[in-house]
């Protein structure tokens, strides 16, 4: 269920996926809310309350799915028949699904976001498909999909702390703020990713707030809310609040813009369009929100970025080390917009070599080239972290560390670990695939995201690296010294470099324009 919350709101309404897996949550409330099942049955007028809530399940049951193998995406329904067609002739069954759709902003058409995948197998067991993942690795880059089979469905229970006031619902619950100046304080939400053992926070929504039960049987809670409500809640968490004002407003484009081009192929067995993680956007709520993010989000209300007049998924990473990637490079699903790495240059007068070769890697890595994003001496407030942790990087594993980890994360053990061999680096300098030499087995790694997470506990800071083999007096390998360059995935806008250029007097359409070669901003609404 969806609603219009505010009279003058914009005509896009985000719902962002704020927790899931707890066993129960607390929250307060101040201002005037309703309550209602998610379906709008009404359980209690618009009230004032002090005092603490709590949620919990009584009983639940998880969702049922079905599995399968994503082999690839395509922008044209031909290109994934012919792909299914022949999985089929090799035995394998294969079926074409299609996601997205026109992209509509108050009646109008403003894009067209559908493609098609192909899904080989149909597995009721997630043991089953990734056997079948681990035979594809070599030939695509796979990855699992789940379609519901049987929605999950329990029981859940409300109350405040003096147990006043008590509802049941099988639906969930729905809190409805009378204005824009209620809000909503979830307690110990999980920051970053939402696993359990991550660091939590105290974090204030505005806008409706639903508790249900999520696939696995267990509390989530969504927020419904208006798009520029959304994105001041994006933009300070996802690029410092004290960068200068034009970053801070070519950021609110690009969010914009991100999310109304992406929130109907995301998620699309979950009752919201995006997470309030870093898989989407990071999303805090109204927690530290303040005037320069509010102002940023309201001198730019909606205005996106256009590529022949359809918006554009505009991506941004942290740092991108001196030059951004392709995004076909960088992921495997056709692109509205097929953005094109550039340099990260400020003055036109950086050289940069090619960086799809180990010699002008290690050329460029070994260097400190003085791009946009290279804050060295600049006077921002995140200067010093952002220049000397993320723009060049030094990272150094134990052999036996690292074996540990690829067995754990893949399953499989291959020994003692010799080397890392490149194999595909992007424009950038990413690499785009690896191979890991050992004793028992090779591991061919493909896609930039999977070889950042495979070869470390966490994630690396990017893939432009360089892999140094240190060894004992016997000649076996005992460390791996990555030396690397960046921070994120390095598509689309550098928010390191945008930093730069406003500070040296360049306006958010500028910044937009060098990161977004031939595309224009656009005012819809």
């Amino acid at each position: 269920m969806t609603t219009q919350l505010y009279s003058d709101a914009p005509p896009v309404t985000v719902r962002i996926g704020l927790l899931e897996g707890y066993e129960r949550t607390t929250f307060r409330h101040t201002g005037r809310y309703r309550i209602e099942t998610r379906s709008g049955q009404l359980l209690r007028e618009f009230h004032d309350s002090d005092l603490k809530w709590r949620v919990l399940r009584e009983k639940s049951t998880p969702t049922k799915f079905l599995y399968s193998v994503l082999a690839a995406t395509f922008a044209t329904n031909a290109e994934a028949m012919s792909l299914a067609e022949s999985f089929e002739e090799r035995g394998v069954s294969a079926a074409v699904r299609q996601v997205g759709g026109p992209v509509e902003i108050d009646g109008v058409i403003v894009g067209d976001n559908t493609l098609y995948r192909v899904q080989v197998g149909n597995f009721q067991s997630e043991e089953d498909a990734r056997e079948l993942l681990s035979r594809l690795e070599l030939d695509y880059a796979p990855r699992l999909v789940r379609e519901v089979l049987v929605w999950g469905s329990g029981r859940l229970e409300m109350f405040d702390q003096s147990l006043d006031q008590h509802f049941e619902s099988d639906d969930g619950f729905r809190l409805v703020p009378e204005n824009r100046d209620c809000r909503l304080t979830l307690f110990g939400v999980r920051m970053n990713s939402g696993f359990s053992y991550e660091p939590t926070e105290d974090r204030v929504y505005s806008g409706a707030i639903e508790f249900y039960v999520d696939h696995e049987g267990f509390i989530a809670a969504l927020n419904e809310t208006p798009i520029d409500r959304y994105l001041r809640g994006v933009v300070g968490a996802e690029m410092p609040p004290e960068f200068p004002e034009e970053a801070l407003k070519a950021q609110a484009i690009a969010s914009r813009s991100l999310v109304i081009a992406q929130k109907t192929i995301k998620h699309l067995n979950d009752p919201f369009d995006l997470c309030a993680h870093v898989h989407c956007q990071i999303y805090s709520g109204v927690t530290h929100e303040n005037d320069r993010i509010v102002d940023a989000v309201t001198a730019t209300r909606g205005v996106v970025l256009t590529h022949n007049k359809s918006i554009v998924d505009a991506h941004f990473s942290a740092v991108c080390g001196g030059h951004t990637e392709d995004v076909q490079a960088t992921w495997m699903t056709p692109p509205m917009y097929d953005g094109k790495g550039v340099a990260c240059d400020c003055t036109g007068t950086l050289e940069v070599p090619d960086l799809t070769t180990e010699t002008g890697v290690r050329r460029w890595i070994q260097s400190r080239p003085s791009s946009c994003c290279n804050l060295d001496g600049i006077e921002l407030p995140v200067s010093r972290s952002y220049g000397r942790k993320h723009f060049r990087w030094e990272t150094t594993l134990l052999r036996s560390e690292l074996e540990e980890i690829l067995l754990v994360k893949t399953g499989v053990d291959i020994g003692m670990l010799y080397d890392i061999v490149p194999i595909r680096r992007g424009v950038s300098g990413r690499l785009m695939e690896v191979e890991v030499l050992g004793s028992l087995a090779n591991l061919r790694i493909k896609r930039e995201l999977k070889i950042r997470r495979l070869l470390s506990h966490s994630a690396l800071e990017s893939t432009t690296f360089l892999v140094e083999v240190l060894h004992d007096a016997q000649g076996n390998p005992m460390e791996l010294v990555l030396t690397g360059a960046g921070w994120g995935h390095g598509v689309g806008m550098c928010q390191a470099g945008a930093a730069r250029m406003a500070h040296d007097g360049k306006s958010a359409e500028e910044i937009l324009a060098h990161y977004f070669p031939g595309c224009v901003t656009d005012k819809k609404y």
